[in-house]
C-alpha cells in the first residue's frame, strides 16, 4: 500500500481507503489497485493507465465516485475529520479534459 485514509461512519473511525502502488504488467499496460472497506461498503478494484501516475490519478478519481455512491455516503453517515460536506479527493469532473472544463481550462489556464 502506498497511500490509505480512514473515514468516519457515523463519528467512528470505520471506513478505510487504501491504494496499491501501480504496476506495469507484462503487456506494457499499467493498473493501480485500490480497496474500500467499511460496514455497508467492500469494494476491491483496480484502474489503468498509460503511466503510472495516470492509473494512479484515475484510480483516485475512481475511489471518489466509489465513496460517493456508498451506502454510508448516501445515508448522510460518512465523514471526514467531522466534515460531511466533501470527502477530500479530487473531483473527476474538475479534469482538464473533461468536456465541461476544456473551454474553462482554454480560457484561464496560462500559455505554457
Amino acid at each position: 500500500m502506498i497511500a490509505t485514509r480512514v473515514y468516519e461512519v457515523d463519528g467512528r473511525p470505520e471506513l478505510r481507503v487504501a491504494i496499491e502502488q501501480p504496476i506495469m504488467e507484462e503487456n506494457g499496460n499499467w493498473f493501480c489497485g485500490y480497496e474500500i472497506q467499511g460496514p455497508k461498503t467492500s469494494i476491491k478494484g483496480s484502474f489503468g493507465g498509460a503511466d503510472a501516475l495516470q492509473a494512479l490519478i484515475l484510480a483516485i478519481y475512481a475511489i471518489r465516485l466509489k465513496l460517493e455512491l456508498s451506502d454510508e455516503y448516501l445515508e448522510g453517515r460518512l465523514s471526514l475529520d467531522g466534515a460531511k460536506d466533501h470527502l477530500d479527493l479530487p473531483d473527476p469532473a474538475l479534469h482538464p479534459h473533461h468536456p465541461a472544463n476544456v473551454e474553462h481550462f482554454r480560457r484561464h489556464a496560462p500559455e505554457a
